[in-house]
């Protein structure tokens, strides 16, 4: 795609999003995205073939945000508990928020939970790499005790896999109100079978 293709599709992404906020998934028509993002409809196949798959690319796009927002809390510094609760509550936290804007789409979804589940895999392998990071220096730092690369790898993808196990409890049925305190209990056990 030239920049300017790509501009224009950032700018169909950008529009559609007001439209999924206000409206939800199942009430939007790709007439709805033609208007909101002043495109004309040949335009807007050009770039996506269906309000899913405009779908697809806000809940990439917001994915991406949720990721970078949650990275932020990431410190070489800090230990892997801290490391681990912080990504994690901050994640957690991004989430929240999106929920809240795009509750429509959210309670449209909850009917089809496998549609929720295919739009929380994106930035999963860089989540598992961020955590394999993580561990690798807090082994390093003697905080944890020596693991095989395998195993390094392993634990990433399980913690991962956890989190976004419970990250859909929270969104799809409203459960562990107090998932901060949860959060910080769940990690701390881990991170003390690790030593």
């Amino acid at each position: 795609m030239t920049m300017q293709q790509e501009n224009i599709r950032e700018e169909i992404i950008l529009s559609s999003m007001k439209v999924f906020e206000t409206y939800g998934f199942t009430r939007v028509s790709m007439q709805d995205i033609s208007k909101a993002c002043g495109k004309g409809r040949s335009t807007l196949y050009y770039y996506f073939t269906s309000k899913m798959d405009v779908f697809d690319a806000i809940a990439e796009c917001l994915c991406e945000q949720v990721f970078t927002k949650a990275k932020e809390s990431y410190s070489r510094e800090a230990s892997l508990e801290e490391n681990l609760v912080g990504f994690l509550r901050a994640k957690l936290h991004q989430i929240n928020l999106i929920t809240k804007r795009f509750h429509l789409a959210f309670e449209d979804m909850k009917s089809d939970p496998a549609l929720m589940v295919s739009k929380t895999r994106y930035m999963l392998d860089d989540e598992i790499k961020l955590i394999r990071d993580m561990i690798g220096i807090a082994i390093a730092k003697g905080e944890i005790q020596f693991l095989e690369e395998k195993d390094i790898l392993f634990l990433s993808e399980m913690l991962v896999t956890t989190s976004r196990c419970f990250e859909q409890e929270v969104l799809l049925f409203d459960r562990f109100p107090d998932f901060e305190a949860r959060l910080g209990w769940l990690i701390s056990i881990c991170v003390k079978g690790l030593r």
